[in-house]
């Protein structure tokens, strides 16, 4: 009776272990297949692509995919704000309490309850710049000063499409004291010219001069736009494989395949192609016999036609290179 009981708690150990087994066996294989379509679910494998190096294209953004710009004419109206208040009056929903504290702390300093400072707009005027008196970078000799401040375009212009640039400008001549470093000894002076702002604007950072034979100026936008519109769409309904580059003007293959032997990348369908072999348009001429000189049909005889023994174009002729040689020799037995 115990070996009867032994054996039955052995059995029911075994069966508990070959089902844990067996639960471990099916979430093994459930796990890898989750794994591999997962890796595997999105690459696809065409004819003749070594699909184990291929180099993915740096994505490039046109203007129309990179980041919301502001309007170059929204810009150029809050370059001329002056205040807080005239950009609160450009607002809509704006609470008339805020309305009220802005006009308030901008009257009165601040508020009292906070230490927050209202600020004033740096807008794009000539303000004093630190700039370089020393003409060369000759380090054997020093000058002094070595840099004055003078009046240069600086302030901001709302919008990263447009720059702080002089308008008007007007060359200052400046005196400096030239020295030697080693033996601080005086050299004399030296006249610098620097050039001033007078007045300054905001204006586009890209200019006309600088867009290519493919594209075309839009001022209002500061911006060099494709001409070539149609292959630009084209290339935009393809952009699962293709992606457009907006500085260069052209459309480009997202990755580029190293493709096996036989076969090429085609730029047109970015996928590896087969070589194909140049057709042969011609026979070969080899042995041929083409029979120019013979306008008869085949398999017909030959016509013989016989010649008059009496025809002049029979007779002899002298040769004339033996002629002349045996008129050259005098000694020569002539018949």
């Amino acid at each position: 009776m115990y070996v009867n009981n032994e054996s039955a708690a052995y059995l029911r150990c075994l069966s508990v272990k070959i089902s844990i087994f067996a639960i471990i066996c099916i979430l093994g294989t459930f796990i890898l297949g989750q794994v591999k379509t997962q890796d595997f679910h999105d690459d696809i494998i065409y004819p003749g692509s070594d699909n184990s190096r291929v180099r993915n294209n740096p994505t490039v953004q046109s203007a129309e995919d990179g980041d919301t710009q502001i309007p170059v004419d929204l810009a150029n109206r809050l370059n001329a704000m002056e205040s807080s208040d005239e950009f609160l009056q450009l607002l809509q929903g704006v609470p008339h309490a805020d309305t009220s504290s802005f006009m308030l702390n901008s009257r009165f300093g601040g508020d009292e309850r906070t230490s927050a400072i209202v600020p004033t707009p740096a807008n794009c005027i000539p303000e004093l710049q630190p700039v370089s008196l020393k003409l060369d970078d000759d380090p054997s000799t020093m000058i002094f000063p070595s840099c004055t401040r003078i009046p240069r375009c600086g302030g901001c212009c709302s919008t990263s499409l447009l720059s702080c640039q002089p308008t008007a400008t007007e060359i200052r001549n400046f005196m400096v004291i030239v020295a030697s470093v080693k033996e601080l000894g005086y050299k004399g002076r030296q006249i610098v010219p620097l050039e001033e702002h007078i007045k300054c604007k905001c204006d586009c950072k890209i200019k006309a001069k600088d867009c290519t034979e493919k594209q075309h100026y839009e001022p209002h936008n500061c911006r060099c736009a494709c001409s070539n519109v149609d292959e630009e769409q084209k290339c935009r309904k393809e952009s699962d494989i293709k992606i457009w580059n907006g500085d260069l003007c052209s459309c480009s293959c997202r990755t580029i395949e190293e493709c096996s032997t036989g076969y090429f990348f085609n730029h047109n369908t970015c996928r590896c192609g087969p070589i194909n072999r140049p057709v042969n348009r011609f026979v070969p001429t080899k042995g041929s016999n083409y029979n120019f000189g013979n306008r008869q049909p085949e398999n017909v005889p030959p016509v013989i036609i016989p010649l008059d023994p009496s025809d002049p174009r029979r007779k002899h002729k002298e040769d004339p290179e033996s002629r002349d040689s045996v008129l050259s020799c005098p000694w020569c037995i002539r018949n």
